[in-house]
């Protein structure tokens, strides 16, 4: 264990959480000094559900817009059109409602009006409102592109869970997954990062114990809480940890296939564990211990796999997509794919072993 380091935190200022925590924006817009409301979110919420029609009721007179075209995995000309709506009608704040693909373009919307404040209320278990990171998709070469920006990250951000109600129930789960992809990288992650591997090993705990009962109790906001506190856990780091090779894979599955991330790391994450598991056993190790799926004498690398197969049992368990083929990605594109992903690098072999195990 090292006894040397150091930890900068991202911008994020308060973390608001609980049901009828919403209630709170009004208060946190007028504390941010924000007088020019602009909501970013996606079609479906805006116009299939009344989440949108809340908030929107909740900021009353600083309610200036609602951009609603931000689509899956970002598209760009959905951020370039909710910059032009925000410079129209002057905003002054930015309130994103959905989830990481509504969030992570609110992040860009921001960062081009010159990091204007930003107030997430998320609907899945993405964790992008906790990130300096966000990815789009440029529409003509199909490529997923993105920056890390600290002052980007969103200043507040509300978790509650009452607006996760109409979240279809399998992106739910599948972004809970997300979550688990974030905190497993996490502790393999390069360097030492003492504070994050316990929350990341308590957020693994958590999302186990509470993805599956969130499932068969849908209603109970008790259980949906427990797992947004969970994918805060997941992505309680600092800037300089980076994700790994489940992330690389599931951002080119996603953007070229259409494949949602959630799903992508429902896909990629326990062969991604399996074959780490060579070279990076005693950091996975801890999980199966967490999870009480290996003796506690067991070698590091049985933990390890003990830990790639619990994994790959709650995917199944939760009835989620587990194969690559199941999301119709060819075993003819699995090279382009693991080239894409870590280019012509060592790495590329592993990544190889990977997708194939996966498809």
């Amino acid at each position: 264990m090292a006894d040397q380091g150091e930890y900068t935190f991202l911008p994020l200022e308060k973390v608001i959480y609980g049901a009828g925590s919403l209630a709170r924006l009004p208060g946190e817009v007028e504390r941010l000094r924000g007088r020019r409301a602009l909501i970013i979110t996606g079609r479906t919420l805006a116009t299939q559900t009344p989440l949108v029609g809340r908030v929107a009721t909740l900021l009353a007179e600083r309610h200036v817009g609602t951009y609603a075209g931000i689509r899956q995995h970002v598209p760009e000309s959905g951020i370039h059109e909710a910059v032009t709506l925000a410079r129209a009608h002057q905003a002054d704040v930015l309130v994103s409602v959905g989830g990481g693909s509504p969030i992570d373009a609110a992040k860009a919307v921001a960062r081009t009006l010159g990091y204007i404040p930003h107030i997430a209320i998320p609907t899945t278990l993405s964790a992008a409102e906790f990130s300096h990171l966000a990815g789009y998709t440029d529409e003509a070469t199909k490529s997923k592109t993105g920056f890390a920006d600290p002052r980007a990250t969103p200043r507040i951000a509300i978790l509650d869970p009452e607006m996760t109600l109409a979240t279809p129930m399998w992106l739910w789960l599948a972004s809970g997954i997300r979550a688990l992809d974030h905190a497993v990288e996490t502790l393999y992650s390069p360097g030492v990062h003492p504070v994050n591997d316990v929350l990341a090993l308590e957020s693994i705990r958590r999302l186990f114990m509470y993805l599956p009962r969130s499932k068969s109790e849908p209603e109970n906001l008790a259980v949906r809480v427990q797992c947004q506190i969970a994918a805060w856990m997941s992505f309680f780091r600092p800037a300089s940890v980076q994700m790994g090779l489940s992330h690389n894979l599931g951002r080119r599955i996603g953007a070229t296939y259409d494949v949602p991330h959630g799903v992508a790391s429902c896909i990629t994450l326990a062969p991604v564990m399996r074959v780490k598991a060579r070279t990076e056993a005693a950091r996975l190790a801890p999980i199966a211990r967490v999870l009480r799926c290996a003796p506690e004498e067991a070698p590091d690398e049985v933990a390890a796999l003990a830990a790639a197969a619990a994994v790959a049992r709650l995917v199944q368990s939760l009835d989620l997509p587990h194969r690559l083929r199941d999301v119709n990605v060819p075993e003819s594109a699995l090279e382009a794919i693991a080239l894409a992903a870590v280019g012509d690098s060592p790495q590329k072999t592993e990544a190889l072993e990977v997708l194939r195990q996966a498809w």
